[in-house]
């Protein structure tokens, strides 16, 4: 292998992408009013496509993307020791996201064919569109202030699922032709909590009177991004 590639150049190209996204959350409140208990599991596939910027240190992307998705949830009730209520429940759902990458990348040129690079950075995925269908031929609209409300009352408006995350991961690019590469990426992001999800613990709060529930897990899933660029600039 050779030393870092400092050779600087802007390239540009697009493609698709693929993966997934898997939430696993507890929660406990233990409240004045009532105790809390519930599990959720959330198994999400990605789909989509973007277009890329690259200047051979850092990579900006722009990209849309679908997601379909099945969450099942288990929750208990109880009042001090006497159980009160048990519930289960299934859903899908689906939405559409505009992300906006940046990632910092360090090339290192294996031949002349190929080049490798480790790549760290931030995403910002700006919610388009959420449904959810409980039960099969009931699909609705999120926003719509029917069927869900946040902690006032009111509907959730959009920029409540955008979503922050951190991803890591690592690149090759394949030589192709003269300035033309072939580019694939595997990445691993980590979501932050959206304003959705912390609206929802203020809600636990009120209903259970818990000051400070314990909320517990992780949301994270894997990318793959195969592009095609094209060297315009060296």
């Amino acid at each position: 292998m050779s030393a870092f590639a400092a050779d600087f150049s802007i390239s540009a190209g697009g493609g698709g992408l693929v993966g997934g996204l898997f939430s696993r959350y507890t929660l406990d409140a233990r409240g004045t009013i009532v105790d809390i208990a519930s599990v959720q599991r959330l198994d999400q596939f990605n789909y989509g496509g973007f277009l890329f910027v690259d200047a051979t240190w850092v990579e900006l992307s722009l990209g849309l993307q679908g997601g379909a998705y099945t969450l099942r949830e288990g929750t208990s009730l109880k009042s001090g020791s006497t159980p009160l209520s048990e519930s289960s429940a299934r859903y899908t759902g689906m939405e559409t996201m505009l992300g906006l990458c940046l990632l910092g990348k360090y090339p290192f040129t294996l031949n002349k064919r190929f080049t490798f690079f480790p790549l760290a950075g931030l995403e910002y995925q700006i919610a388009l569109r959420e449904y959810r269908d409980p039960e099969p031929g009931s699909l609705y609209d999120r926003t719509d202030g029917i069927r869900e409300s946040d902690k006032n009352g009111n509907a959730y408006t959009l920029p409540a699922w955008n979503s922050p995350l951190v991803d890591i991961g690592a690149g090759l690019d394949i030589a192709l032709y003269p300035g033309l590469f072939l580019r694939t990426e595997l990445l691993y992001g980590f979501r932050l909590p959206t304003l959705f999800e912390r609206d929802n613990l203020e809600k636990v709060k009120k209903m259970a009177g818990a000051p400070n529930p314990r909320l517990g897990g992780l949301t994270s899933g894997p990318a793959l991004k195969i592009a095609l660029g094209y060297q315009c600039f060296r």
